[in-house]
């Protein structure tokens, strides 16, 4: 905890520490304009300070330094209503998968269940079959490929593989974990002989728009968690913070016209916190 203090005042205070000087001395200008006013028509008050000079200029300070502080310290959640929707969007670093709600968690086009050279162990997907499913990767693919029985795929025989069934980008599976649901969507591509995963900003926008579709048709209006999708090994190449904004876009176009879970919550990795503002996306939301 003490930690994280200190990373929100170092990264905070490199991002922000001009506005937060200016806000300080607002703070102090502010408390000895009242203080001015006030020894005008108090001569108690007035001799207080005249008493106690080191203690007011203590407090002067104080406030300064509390403004400051209050101004340039970098938050680790916000939340903000989405625009023309009931939705509330709630973005926080954390583990996606210590969320009490369905998840949603983009895979390759070919939605692999081995883990290792082709599903990282490190990459949600991967987290996913170690966890919720032991490890076990041939029980993960028999429930998938029930999920998948009625949906439309193509045979790529050239894969030297399995599976080679091969998914359009935004279909999505969706398992039974006890009380909740896990939404895999298909949203990169996967080179046959490498098995390395990629996927581009028009990918990952048709992904998105499947996986809601997918979320509002099962989902029951549950609360869906969600993580910096596309940031991973299937990179879409963009900086974190326009990644951010992508998703909460795609959130925001598709809540225009159907219905969203009234609770959304964008789950974030520690390592992207120096390169996300999450005030700045707070704030340009807010204001819409």
């Amino acid at each position: 905890m003490t930690e994280e203090i200190f990373k929100s005042l170092r990264v905070g205070i490199k991002r922000r520490w001009s506005a937060g000087i200016t806000q300080a001395l607002s703070a102090a200008g502010a408390v000895w304009l009242v203080t001015e006013i006030a020894t005008k028509v108090s001569d108690p008050l007035d001799q207080w300070i005249k008493q106690h000079g080191n203690c007011y200029l203590a407090i002067v300070l104080a406030a300064a330094v509390i403004w400051f502080i209050r101004h340039v310290y970098e938050v680790r959640a916000v939340s903000f209503r989405l625009p023309t929707t009931d939705t509330n969007i709630k973005i926080e670093y954390g583990d996606l998968f210590a969320q009490p709600t369905d998840w949603l968690i983009g895979v390759g086009e070919f939605f692999d269940s081995q883990v290792g050279d082709v599903v990282s162990q490190h990459s949600l997907h991967g987290k996913l079959i170690i966890s919720t499913f032991n490890g076990d990767s041939a029980r993960f693919r028999t429930v998938v490929d029930a999920a998948l029985a009625n949906a439309d795929g193509t045979r790529v025989q050239q894969r030297p593989i399995s599976p080679k069934t091969r998914y359009d980008i935004g279909t999505t599976a969706v398992l039974d974990r006890g009380q909740h649901r896990v939404f895999l969507v298909a949203m990169s591509r996967v080179d046959l002989a490498t098995f390395k995963a990629s996927s581009d900003v028009p990918t990952l926008w048709r992904a998105l728009m499947g996986a809601l579709a997918a979320i509002r048709n099962h989902g029951n209006g549950a609360p869906i968690s969600l993580p910096l999708i596309g940031n991973g090994r299937s990179s879409v190449n963009i900086e974190p913070q326009h990644l951010l904004r992508l998703i909460v876009l795609a959130l925001v176009d598709y809540g225009r016209k159907f219905d969203l879970p009234k609770q959304v919550a964008i789950v974030l990795p520690e390592d992207c916190f120096e390169a996300l503002d999450l005030r700045e996306i707070r704030r340009d939301w807010r204001k819409r």
